[in-house]
């Protein structure tokens, strides 16, 4: 999972930091979901099914890449769903956001640990950043688990 140091992690507990839990997830790095499953005494299947979601974000070049974040809450979409682009527009808090905390903090998002405040290019960039590790490999489990095509990104970092 190391990346380049351009985004350190980020222990801020600001309301923007807050807001954003309540908008919309971050993304995971593959490697972090079994870590996560462990430390919530779940596998990985059910911890998907229960608490995880695929999200998805539109590259320069037109492309869709799915990812996975936690689940959002919002018009009853259940853990374990696909969301679209239309769908992640729409604000809904994160699964592991409860009473103004992050229940996972200690394993929270790649992207979440990163905070970008109010600088929407830099938060691009993060998100670029992530999508090259979620390849079709790494989105195949999930992809099994959803029934559905998922796009990755090509190659792997």
């Amino acid at each position: 999972m190391a990346l380049s140091g351009d985004f350190p992690i980020s222990s801020c507990d600001c309301q923007d930091c807050r807001t954003a839990c309540t908008i919309s997830p971050g993304w995971f790095m593959p490697d972090q979901i079994a870590p996560l499953a462990d430390s919530l005494g779940l596998s990985v299947e059910d911890l998907f099914r229960k608490k995880l979601a695929i999200s998805v974000t539109r590259m320069p070049d037109g492309k869709e890449i799915h990812g996975v974040m936690p689940h959002k809450f919002r018009d009853g979409k259940k853990p374990g769903s696909v969301w679209t682009l239309m769908e992640l527009a729409q604000p809904g808090r994160c699964v592991f956001f409860d009473r103004g905390k992050c229940t996972i903090y200690k394993f929270r998002p790649y992207e979440c640990a990163r905070m970008i405040h109010k600088k929407t290019k830099e938060s691009v960039r993060l998100r670029r950043q992530i999508v090259p590790h979620w390849t079709g490999p790494a989105l195949k489990p999930y992809a099994k688990l959803t029934g559905k095509k998922l796009m990755g990104a090509k190659g792997s970092k």
